[in-house]
C-alpha cells in the first residue's frame, strides 16, 4: 500500500496488531481487504481483517465479486439484447439448405456470443454491428463456417471456420447465402 493510510485502514491494521494475527502476505491481505470493502464488511471487526485462513477467505470473496461482476456484464447483456431484438427479430426463424449444408441466422446475443467462443473468432462481438445479419452454417449439426452478410449492401461481407479458416466447404457455404440473398432481402422489406 502506497502514500498515506486513511484512518480507516490504519484501524484496520491494528485490528490486525490487538487480534495477535500475523500478516504474512501482505498483498493478499490488502487485496483481501478491499473485497471486504466492497461487499461492505466491517473493516473494524477483527471476525473479517484477522480470518484464520487467508488464502481461503481471500479466493471465497474473490469467485463472489467474479460472480457479482458477471451478474452486471449479463444485465448490461440483457439490455442489449432488447435493442438487438427490435433490429433483428423480422430475421429470426430464417433457415435455408441445400441438402448436406444448413444455415440460420443467429438469433440472440448470446447465440452470437457462443459462436465466437466455439469457433475461436471474433464474432462474439458483432451483435453490436447494426449493418450486419449473422448466420452460423451447419453440416449433420456441426458448425462449420460462421456468416456475416452486410445488410445494406445485400452480400457476403466474411465467411469463417475454426480460427477464422476456411473450410473445405467455404465456396459451397458462401454460394448458398448468395442464393438465398432475396430470402433475406424479403425480410428486410417486410
Amino acid at each position: 500500500m502506497k502514500g498515506k493510510w486513511t484512518t480507516q485502514q490504519f484501524c484496520t491494521f491494528l485490528n490486525c496488531i490487538y487480534s495477535d494475527y500475523i500478516i504474512i502476505f501482505h498483498t493478499l491481505w490488502f487485496d483481501y481487504i478491499d473485497y471486504l470493502r466492497m461487499f461492505g464488511k466491517d473493516l473494524y471487526n477483527a471476525k473479517y481483517v484477522c480470518p484464520a485462513n487467508l488464502n481461503k477467505e481471500h479466493d471465497r470473496y474473490m469467485h463472489k465479486k467474479a460472480k457479482a461482476d458477471a451478474q452486471k456484464e449479463i444485465e448490461k447483456l440483457r439490455e442489449k439484447e432488447e435493442s438487438f431484438r427490435e433490429a433483428k427479430a423480422k430475421f429470426f426463424g430464417l433457415v435455408f439448405s441445400d441438402g448436406l449444408i444448413q444455415v440460420q441466422v443467429l438469433e440472440s446475443i448470446e447465440e452470437i456470443i457462443l459462436e465466437g467462443r466455439l469457433m475461436h473468432h471474433c464474432v462474439g462481438g458483432y451483435y453490436s454491428k447494426e449493418d450486419s445479419l449473422i448466420l452460423t452454417a451447419c453440416i449433420d449439426g456441426k458448425k462449420m463456417e460462421t456468416i456475416e452478410v452486410s445488410l445494406s449492401k445485400l452480400q457476403v461481407i466474411q465467411s469463417r471456420g475454426v480460427c477464422n479458416k476456411n473450410t473445405e466447404y467455404h465456396n459451397q457455404i458462401v454460394q448458398l447465402v448468395e442464393k438465398n440473398i432475396p430470402l433475406i432481402e424479403q425480410r428486410l422489406a417486410a
